[in-house]
């Protein structure tokens, strides 16, 4: 739930928090960062899959550009260090196409609800970490009520939200530690796995048996409502 009020930018931070995973202080930002799965990912180099995972390479380190795209504008977030608009190659594919609108690009940076131009029920994106895309949809447009909650401070808040863990395609017991693709071996595109089964099936003695793509997995949140 928002109020008018409410900045762009704290919208932004309120979608990453509800999808927290843990806390990471990080010396490059000198300050705790709240992380989505999105932010945590790290890219696993070949043979090394078992290796302790190296926190400097996450999407958020390496990607830290996002933006925000509402009606036909592009709210570009610049707070992290070595961010930049990637906005620009979408806005120019945009540009070349005469089904789309013209479609602009601003820092988002005090921009408050109030000043958006939008439609209920329109489905927005916001992207971040590289391609990492989250629907927005406003569905609901009213004044506030006495029974709405008063501290102002709390806003935006979660109204609701849809949690799930999934489990290993293997044993169906242990919860899914690794998401693994490009595998021939599989029956799917990918399939995700608990450590165990990971390396019991990946792995012989340590070493990588055959071609595979695999990421670390972490449980988040399936479905929000602010």
């Amino acid at each position: 739930m928002l109020r008018g009020d409410s900045t762009l930018m704290s919208l932004r931070q309120k979608i990453v928090s509800v999808m927290l995973m843990y806390l990471l202080f990080d010396s490059m930002y000198n300050r705790i960062l709240q992380l989505c799965i999105c932010d945590s990912v790290v890219d696993l180099e070949d043979g090394k899959e078992l290796e302790p995972i190296d926190q400097n390479r996450t999407h958020m380190l390496l990607y830290p550009s996002s933006f925000i795209f509402i009606h036909d504008t592009f709210y570009v977030d610049y707070s992290l260090p070595n961010s930049q608009d990637i906005s620009v190659p979408i806005r120019e594919f945009m540009a070349r196409k005469k089904c789309f609108d013209p479609v602009t690009s601003r820092d988002i940076a005090g921009v408050k609800i109030i000043d958006l131009k939008l439609r209920l029920g329109q489905p927005y994106v916001f992207q971040h970490s590289g391609t990492c895309e989250h629907l927005l949809i406003f569905h609901d447009l009213r004044l506030m009520e006495r029974t709405d909650v008063q501290d102002l401070e709390r806003y935006p808040m979660v109204v609701y939200e849809k949690k799930g863990d999934t489990r290993c395609a293997a044993c169906k017991r242990g919860f899914a530690a690794f998401v693994v693709e490009e595998c021939e071996r599989l029956p799917s595109p990918y399939m995700m796995f608990c450590e165990a089964c990971f390396r019991e099936f990946f792995f012989m003695h340590g070493h990588k048996i055959g071609k595979f793509r695999a990421y670390p997995y972490m449980p988040i949140n399936r479905f929000t409502i602010l």
